[in-house]
């Protein structure tokens, strides 16, 4: 796949995410939010709880859990403590979610990982 049309589907997944979320109640904070420590596809709010959601564009559920790396999550969660720094909710709790976009209906995987803060 050419690089241009596999950035087309990313994007059509991130949207496609957003409504999904949306229509489950989050409240959309941000998409593809730049820090200094990498992009955050997804950052939503609910229930007093800042949500960062990255997503993958994959056609199997495995396939997008897989390619969220341990080198990812790790730059996903600094990138996320520098957002809710950002956004004055620093004391606010943060989940890390993974949205799979494939074929039917986008997979949501709920606290997909862990990251604890460095204090």
């Amino acid at each position: 796949m050419s690089r241009q049309k596999a950035e087309r589907r990313g994007r059509v997944a991130e949207w496609a995410a957003m409504l999904f979320l949306m229509a489950k109640g989050y409240r959309i904070l941000g998409h593809r939010c730049r820090t200094p420590y990498g992009e955050v596809d997804l950052a939503a709010w609910k229930s007093g709880v800042l949500v960062v959601v990255e997503v993958k564009a994959r056609k199997t559920f495995e396939a997008g859990m897989y390619a969220v790396t341990p080198m990812a999550q790790n730059r996903i969660a600094r990138a996320a403590v520098a957002l809710a720094g950002r956004w004055r909710l620093s004391h606010a709790p943060i989940r890390f979610d993974v949205i799979v976009v494939g074929a039917g209906w986008p997979k949501h995987q709920r606290a997909a990982w862990y990251h604890e803060p460095h204090r």
